[in-house]
Formats: structure tokens, C-alpha cells, sequence
């Protein structure tokens, strides 16, 4: 065999092992694909409606603890404080319509508000632990608030 021949049986081996890299190559995209399309199958609609779920943060001034619950004064978008009240109903169990959390980030007090297809589903309240954080105040007692506790929505003037 001559340095020519042998060359040439050199070069086929590469053009042989170029072919099956490229091969390898095109199996592993394959094999990519076919697992980034598996969980769009399963994610398709079961035929359930959809939801539009939208949510609003709203930031609060102060919270009002009462024993039918808490009114909140909020920051609106011209500058005037917004006031709701929640009843405390709405905070007894997980699938209620309320949940407060208590947090020491200063970020706090805020609330979210979630929507579902434009209309009330549930708040989140995230409140200061330290209720001698000036975000927390005192109602006179003796109030009769049984009227403003009484709502089953929570209608944001923002």
C-alpha cells in the first residue's frame, strides 16, 4: 500500500465517522424535541373552560383589626385613600375567600386581589407581624360596622 492509498482509506474512515456523528447528531435533536413536545400533549385542554385569572396589587396604608373582621385603607391611583372592608369569615379556612399573611418585609402592608374572568375570587393581605408597626391602628370601640362586614365582594375604587 502506498502513502496515496493509504491517505485515501484514512480519509474514507473519517468521511465514515463523519456520517455516524452526524447521525448520533440528528438522533439526540430528535429524541430533544419529541421530549419538549411530550408535555405540550398532556397540557392541551381537557375540555374544562379557561380561566382568566388576573390579579391587583394594591398597597395599604393601614389596617383596622375589628372583631367582624379587618378594614383596610388603601393608596388609589389620585392620591385619596380607598377604603374596604373584609369580613372575617372570609379568613376561617384555605379555600376561603381571604388569607392574611404576616411578614416583616418592608414591603408590607400590600394586598392582591385575584379575578377570575373579571369577577372577585379571593384577597391576599399581607400584613406586618409587628402590630406595633405603623401600619396597623385601633378602631374606636363601640362601632357598629356590622353593615360595611356584611359584603360577599370586594369592589376596589382604584
Amino acid at each position: 500500500m502506498t502513502f496515496l492509498d493509504r491517505k485515501d482509506s484514512l480519509q474514507g474512515d473519517s468521511h465514515h465517522s463523519s456520517i455516524v456523528s452526524m447521525k448520533k447528531r440528528l438522533l439526540l435533536i430528535s429524541v430533544v424535541v419529541a421530549l419538549l413536545a411530550v408535555p405540550g400533549v398532556f397540557s392541551q385542554d381537557q375540555g374544562e373552560d379557561n380561566v382568566d385569572v388576573q390579579v391587583l396589587t394594591v398597597y395599604v396604608q393601614t389596617l383596622y383589626p375589628h372583631s367582624q373582621g379587618y378594614k383596610v385603607v388603601y393608596n388609589r391611583t389620585d392620591l385619596y385613600p380607598g377604603e374596604v372592608y373584609l369580613p372575617s369569615r372570609w379568613f376561617t379556612n384555605a379555600a376561603s375567600k381571604g388569607e392574611i399573611l404576616y411578614t416583616s418585609h418592608p414591603s408590607a402592608p400590600y394586598m392582591n386581589v385575584f379575578y377570575e374572568n373579571g369577577e372577585f375570587s379571593h384577597v391576599r393581605l399581607y400584613a406586618q407581624e409587628n402590630r406595633a408597626h405603623r401600619s396597623w391602628g385601633a378602631l374606636r370601640s363601640g362601632q357598629d360596622l356590622s353593615e360595611e362586614f356584611a359584603t360577599e365582594t370586594l369592589e376596589i375604587d382604584y
